[in-house]
């Protein structure tokens, strides 16, 4: 064993016990907090349920149910489907507010997403181009507590697109929302009936969608406005029509950007208001649109995520006292660090090479169209995408982490032991024993992650969440597809911790904390600042001149570079759990496997399972 450390001295296992409950009691606490504000602190009922679609797809939503709404005083209902790229959980706030004002809301995993089955092939006859949209309409009408005469649609981008397509065709659907998505050609002044369209000024998808560069200026002079609005120069925030007859039509457009308009207090208050002139909830249960709770149960959930994988740090610690896994326990070998100037000129090629983004997504998106279809064996393809990316580009620093490595052994008598790579000091080597505990330990604190998300869900029907789709329970199908993805998601961390704990490895400060809260910024700066500056080069000219600069087929690179926001949650999630167990175990190794199967259960219960609709 590489030598003691003060880390693991009397007193720690009492101080990582206090830290462990202290976590676990915010987890659970947050929970509950976030349970309690989608039921409207008891005035609604949330409940899940699964139906089958048209086609025998199960669709599993999350119901929301007024407690005042029965079977003798039926209350309005609405169907929310939300965009591609998410699931049931990212409409929770336009549902949450629905539900508190008098409306049940069916608030649906589209099928392809979260827990609802896999769509079929689109060139088959019984495919279903709304996902369960349809078929979510018809489960929500036949609630013996819900007015089937006063049923109206939502969604967001991709999902309402699923909407407007439902409301379309069946014209008593009384009132329809879509955001992130514009009406058509197909539209007229009479259908889709009482429609309100949302959209952000700096909407990502805006030309895909409207045909316009500047929606303020252009969107209401456009053929589509023009059948809808069928009136003298329209105006933006204007109501027309008559909610009585079903012509009702509006336009609002928020400062946003595409996935803010699924949590933007403005836009759900303009819906808000706008279902309530067009179904006619009960007035007692009316409250002021701006008198919004939603961010509550949106901020507590991402704590209650956080406190979850933090848990696993003294966990781990506590484990590492234990007489099974006391053997890991080790100390940092050699004294190698990573100069200013050196740690400068390393962050810099490991940032053109993260900047190989969309180049190599590009690569596989050739390979898939034009070579050999993937999605049959690796059905995830916003996820392939990704996971694509991290693999090549650790793979090539890998390439030239060798190369300088060559040069400090020559120079510095660097081994790979010194780096926590290597069992060995005079060449490459790992020890099986070692190893089988180590996998056993990232499984034991895997296993706690995962199963205190899963009871609390079972439980409280809440995920780990903020915005983006992060980490829910699995079904079995995407328990398999973790099992697929986790070892290429391994072979990433494992040559990323090559990287930021053996190469990049800052001088040690006086104290384990202090050297852990300094190496973990370190470590996050190295890998989230080229993405920052990233995001910066797509939305600083979109925010100023209204110029985008990737957009690609379809808006295909703008989805890619919109799940940025989400990549770079991932990192600042996982680069502290790896420095932290590098820091306890002076091995790479534990912290790859715990970060493999975390992001793996991240990205597989959670991502979409569906063609790319570009």
């Amino acid at each position: 064993m590489v030598g003691e450390t003060r880390v693991f001295e009397t007193g720690s296992h009492r101080r990582a016990s206090i830290v462990f409950v202290i976590c676990v009691a915010l987890l659970v606490g947050t929970v509950v907090v976030a349970s309690l504000t989608q039921r409207s602190f008891g005035r609604v009922e949330v409940t899940n349920v699964t139906y089958e679609n048209f086609n025998g797809i199960p669709v599993r939503a999350k119901l929301l149910r007024p407690v005042e709404a029965t079977r003798d005083d039926p209350f309005p209902g609405i169907v929310y489907i939300h965009g591609y790229q998410n699931n049931r959980e990212t409409s929770d706030a336009y549902c949450i507010e629905l539900a508190r004002r008098g409306f049940v809301g069916l608030n649906i995993d589209a099928i392809g997403r979260g827990n609802s089955g896999n769509p079929n092939d689109p060139g088959e006859p019984d495919f279903d181009e709304t996902y369960g949209g349809r078929s979510s309409l018809a489960f929500l009408r036949s609630l013996p507590f819900v007015d089937a005469d006063a049923t109206g649609m939502m969604g967001h981008s991709l999902g309402a697109e699923m909407a407007y397509t439902v409301a379309l065709e069946d014209p008593t659907v009384k009132a329809l929302v879509i955001s992130g998505f514009a009406y058509t050609l197909d539209a007229s002044d009479t259908s889709p009936r009482n429609m309100l369209m949302i959209i952000g000024k700096w909407d990502e998808y805006r030309e895909r969608m409207t045909g316009t560069s500047d929606i303020e200026k252009e969107w209401m002079r456009t053929p589509q406005t023009r059948k809808v609005i069928p009136v003298d120069a329209p105006r933006l925030g204007e109501t027309y029509g008559d909610f009585a007859n079903g012509t009702a039509r509006r336009v609002f457009v928020p400062r946003t950007i595409h996935i803010q308009e699924s949590h933007s207090r403005a836009a759900i208050a303009e819906a808000l208001v706008w279902m309530r002139d067009a179904l006619r909830p009960p007035a007692r249960y009316w409250i002021d649109a701006g008198d919004q709770i939603w961010p509550v149960k949106e901020w507590a959930t991402l704590v209650a995520m956080l406190a979850c994988f933090a848990s696993i740090l003294p966990l781990g610690l506590l484990l590492l006292q234990t007489r099974l896994f006391r053997s890991l326990r080790g100390a940092l070998s050699g004294t190698y660090s990573c100069s200013g100037r050196s740690y400068a000129k390393l962050v810099s090629i490991n940032g053109a090479l993260m900047w190989l983004y969309l180049p190599l997504i590009f690569v596989l998106f050739g390979v898939h169209v034009y070579v050999v279809p993937i999605d049959k064996v690796f059905p995830m393809m916003m996820v392939n995408g990704v996971v694509w990316w991290f693999l090549c580009i650790n793979v090539i620093g890998f390439l030239i982490f060798r190369r300088w490595f060559k040069r400090q052994a020559r120079e510095r008598g660097l081994t790979l032991l010194d780096l926590g790579i290597s069992y060995r000091e005079d060449r490459f080597g790992l020890d099986g024993a070692q190893v089988g505990k180590t996998i056993l330990l990232a499984a034991i604190l895997f296993a706690f992650a995962y199963l205190s998300e899963h009871l609390l869900e079972r439980i409280f029907i809440v995920d780990f969440r903020f915005i983006f789709p992060f980490a829910s329970d699995l079904t079995p199908y995407r328990a398999l597809m973790m099992l697929l993805y986790f070892p290429v998601l391994l072979i990433g961390f494992v040559l990323n911790g090559v990287f930021l704990h053996g190469q990049l490895r800052r001088p040690r400060k006086e104290s384990r904390l202090k050297t852990f809260i300094s190496w973990s910024f370190s470590n996050v700066f190295a890998l989230v600042a080229p993405l920052v500056l990233f995001l910066a080069i797509q939305y600083v000219p979109l925010f100023t001149v209204g110029v985008i600069p990737f957009v690609g087929p379809g808006g295909m690179l703008a989805s890619f570079t919109m799940n940025l926001f989400h990549v770079i949650g991932v990192l600042v999630i996982t680069i502290p759990i790896s420095t932290w167990f590098y820091l306890l175990t002076g091995r790479i190794y534990l912290g790859a496997l715990v970060n493999a199967a975390l992001v793996a259960w991240m990205f597989t219960s959670s991502q979409v399972i569906a063609p790319i609709p570009v």
